[in-house]
């Protein structure tokens, strides 16, 4: 078996993806990213590393970068930057947060999110060529925003889709409740309050199509993403699907984990193919798709037998 996994740039136009910010980001973005990542990096040396403000021009002039960085790791950090929008009026504290939401790293998170709600939307069209309702399993689920979008637009469609949401957070499933009556499907959901250690417990009697994992194994070491890669497989019906995110290596890592007080592991695509493959997925049924800025990886892998 050849273990090569297809990789490829998705540049799809009508998903509006953001895309780099050019010549601006490489004169303006990189050297003030780079100036601001040493001096938080010596104070964090110098006097510890649980600043009140990291850096005055981030969190200390902007509430949006000091909840995000106060938040990191969390869906609440996610949910600031997925909807954040440039307000009409530019007060000194809104320059600050749009300058800081227009780097690569925060772009790409926007992006990861179309994709991955684009992803998901077509592998449920694919399945339902031959079943009459798709059941998914969101894993770390956070807010649910994208699994929530799709499954608002299928249920204007007049299609069965149904969904659990698996989070050890209370904070996030009362947030994607919220979404989820606003989009008119709460009832197509079942919130779940514990770990991905329960999830052959929870999907046992439900029987997941689609298990999707989006924004979870960037937090976990290898041996502990194989194991739930392979659990996953184990799970899965014949045809079923995963649909897991990782991050390639950025620029900006260094940024975020000391500024943005977001710690990751970052995987190169080779990485993230050797623990799809340790983890029991053929490479001839999956294939790895990135955001036109490279730095969100999906794959979309299938259980054949």
């Amino acid at each position: 078996m050849e273990n090569k996994i297809p990789i490829k740039v998705d540049d799809n136009l009508d998903l509006g993806y953001e895309k780099t910010a050019g010549l601006v980001y490489y004169f303006l973005f990189l050297p003030v990213m780079f100036f601001t990542t040493a001096w938080v990096a010596l104070k964090k040396l110098l006097f510890g590393s649980e600043l009140k403000i990291n850096a005055f021009w981030f969190d200390g002039l902007s509430p949006a970068c000091h909840e995000i960085k106060e938040n990191a790791t969390t869906w609440r950090a996610l949910d600031i930057i997925y909807n954040y929008l440039p307000p009409k009026n530019f007060s000194l504290s809104e320059r600050v947060t749009y300058f800081w939401n227009n780097l690569s790293s925060v772009r790409a998170t926007r992006n990861r999110l179309k994709l991955a709600k684009y992803c998901l939307r077509k592998e449920i069209e694919r399945l339902l060529n031959n079943s009459s309702e798709v059941r998914i399993i969101s894993v770390a689920s956070g807010s649910a925003q994208g699994v929530i979008d799709i499954m608002k637009e299928f249920k204007e469609k007049n299609i069965n889709i149904k969904a659990k949401f698996l989070d050890l957070d209370k904070t996030a499933l009362e947030h994607s409740k919220k979404l989820a009556e606003q989009a008119g499907i709460k009832d197509k959901i079942i919130f779940v309050n514990k770990s991905a250690k329960h999830l052959e417990e929870i999907a046992k009697e439900f029987r997941p199509q689609i298990i999707e994992v989006v924004g979870f194994i960037m937090y976990r070491p290898d041996e502990r993403v194989i194991k739930l890669i392979e659990r996953i497989y184990r799970i899965l019906p014949r045809d079923g699907i995963l649909l897991i995110s990782q991050d390639n290596h950025v620029i900006e890592k260094f940024f975020l984990y000391y500024v943005a007080n977001w710690p990751l592991i970052f995987r190169s695509p080779k990485k993230f193919t050797e623990l799809l493959i340790k983890g029991g997925f053929n490479p001839k049924n999956c294939k790895i798709v990135y955001e036109p800025l490279k730095m969100h990886g999906i794959a979309i892998c299938r259980k054949t037998i």
